[in-house]
């Protein structure tokens, strides 16, 4: 390896753990940057190998322990040590998509656990603790709305509603959580995609999304969800109608994305407009009534193949 080559791999090593670091620390005031903190720590082990990688994380721990304290500092190693290797390790090897995809999430499960285990044994703040929190927030809007002589009525309905969407996001908290790790993983996947291709790395094929599609053995995951939602209200064993729930949240939004590519697949043989299909979107996204119309189209789709993409 010339001087040259090891100069600029020196100077690619230390931009990149710049910036992570810069995330890490911006993360400790806007949650945002998680979703994008690992990204650095990717690119750098695709296109310099597992020991630069490493050594770019241990670097990344330590500067951030400097600006914002040991602790921010240690969950970096979950944070970006566990999920940037993990998915750089992916691509490096040209796994599909797919299988990057779960390998990715368990990484990303794995580094959720780690910081909420962490941040209840420091701080004894827990799931309990949140929706305690959500409690006395809905209250105290309440009262502003009581103080703002709003009717009694109309309090009393909006009590309800709010209460019943505690109830609920109770029930679905496993549903969420699973949802939130396939989506990080998901992101910085899409995103490691993006940045490696303008870097002119090959990357394994990715098909286009109005292309995507699941077979008809993912539809009864729905139907059976569905069915012991039925049995447990049927039966008033409140477990079996929690597990599927969450079943059937978790596949309705699957086939919630599965239903979009659908469309996507029209706007495209048609030559629907950019601007009228994304308004299109929008719409469908702020109107629930559609998006589940969306999802069971998606849930069809595994059956009759509206697209005509396995033949």
């Amino acid at each position: 390896m010339t001087r040259s080559t090891n100069t600029r791999i020196l100077v690619e090593s230390a931009l990149l753990v710049a910036i992570s670091t810069l995330f890490c620390v911006l993360d400790a005031y806007l949650p945002i940057f998680a979703l994008v903190y690992p990204l650095p720590i990717v690119v750098l082990v695709v296109r310099r190998g597992l020991r630069t990688g490493v050594w770019a994380t241990v670097v990344t721990i330590a500067a951030t322990s400097m600006f914002v304290g040991p602790l921010q500092g240690f969950l970096v190693l979950t944070k970006v040590g566990i999920i940037g290797i993990t998915l750089a390790l992916c691509i490096r090897r040209q796994l599909s998509p797919v299988k990057t995809l779960a390998i990715t999430a368990v990484a990303v499960a794995v580094s959720m656990a780690f910081v909420v285990g962490f941040n209840m044994f420091i701080g004894g703040f827990g799931i309990d603790e949140t929706f305690e929190l959500m409690q006395k927030g809905m209250s105290s809007a309440l009262e502003f709305y009581r103080s703002m002589g709003l009717a009694e009525s109309e309090i009393s309905r909006m009590e309800t509603y709010l209460s019943q969407l505690t109830e609920t996001m109770k029930i679905v908290l496993p549903a969420s959580l699973f949802m939130a790790v396939v989506t990080v993983a998901g992101f910085n996947y899409l995103m490691a995609r993006l940045i490696l291709g303008k870097l002119g790395h090959k990357m394994v094929e990715l098909k286009p999304f109005s292309r995507w599609r699941l077979s008809w053995h993912y539809g009864w995951g729905y139907v059976g969800g569905l069915m012991l939602v039925i049995i447990g209200q049927v039966t008033a064993v409140p477990i079996v109608f929690k597990i599927g729930t969450n079943i059937v949240s978790v596949f309705g939004i699957v086939f919630l994305v599965q239903g979009m590519a659908i469309a996507w697949y029209f706007f495209d043989k048609y030559s629907v407009h950019s601007i009228v299909r994304w308004l299109i979107i929008i719409f469908a996204i702020l109107n629930t009534t559609l998006l589940q119309v969306l999802s069971w189209v998606g849930v069809l789709d595994a059956w009759l193949d509206f697209r005509k993409l396995s033949s």
